[in-house]
């Protein structure tokens, strides 16, 4: 809805019509829509100076006919049994509900949602629902593994095990000791060459290569 014209804009407005002032001359000069003063010019001139009082006894008078109270309770209804579904959801319920009839719009019934003091949707998609345990045995298995357990004795060990996710049954265990998982070079005297590598010396006086 546009912004209300004040009771000294209507007054400048009518004393301008008067003088035969142009709706754009003014509009620009106030800082109001054209159209907005040509349309108040109409009502001067239909009305003279009563047109100067606002009509706000029919601000909202055409709110009764968008919003169906039938459509409202029904969409009020579906609101306390499903809290999360918003207002666009329900609109569309409705739609498929009552065909043919004017649905109230999203923005009514949120309006229509606060009035009944139900609480707000969640905002955002509602989450994934969780994916779906297996059914029967060997349509899902579970794979498990720990490394490095601590055992009675002092010593480690890491065990690999599979399990059927629908009976829970253990299919394989494995237990082995801990292994190293990244390979590096052992320790060794940085004074030895490499193991393939023949010792540097003096170069032969007539070198072959």
């Amino acid at each position: 809805m546009g912004r209300a014209v004040s009771a000294p804009q209507r007054q400048v407005i009518f004393e301008r019509a008067q003088r035969d002032h142009t709706a754009a001359e003014i509009a620009s000069d106030l800082g109001l829509r054209a159209a907005t003063v040509r349309r108040l010019i109409r009502r001067f001139r239909a009305r003279g100076p009563a047109g100067l009082a606002p009509g706000y006894a029919r601000c909202g008078s055409h709110q009764t006919k968008r919003a169906d109270p039938e459509l409202i309770a029904d969409a009020a209804r579906l609101r306390r049994e499903h809290p999360t579904w918003g207002a666009g959801l329900i609109r569309v319920i409705l739609g498929e509900r009552h065909p043919g009839r004017a649905l109230p719009s999203e923005r009514a019934l949120q309006r229509a949602f606060v009035r009944a003091e139900l609480t707000p949707a969640p905002a955002g998609r509602r989450p994934a629902a969780a994916p779906r345990r297996a059914t029967r045995p060997h349509q899902t298995w579970q794979v498990d593994a720990a490394e490095q357990m601590a055992l009675a004795d002092g010593r480690q060990a890491s065990w690999v095990r599979i399990a059927d996710e629908a009976t829970g049954a253990v299919l394989a265990t494995a237990v082995f000791p801990p292994r190293v998982l990244e390979w590096r070079a052992g320790r060794r005297d940085p004074g030895r060459p490499a193991p393939g590598l023949r010792p540097l010396g003096d170069a032969r006086g007539a070198p072959g290569g």
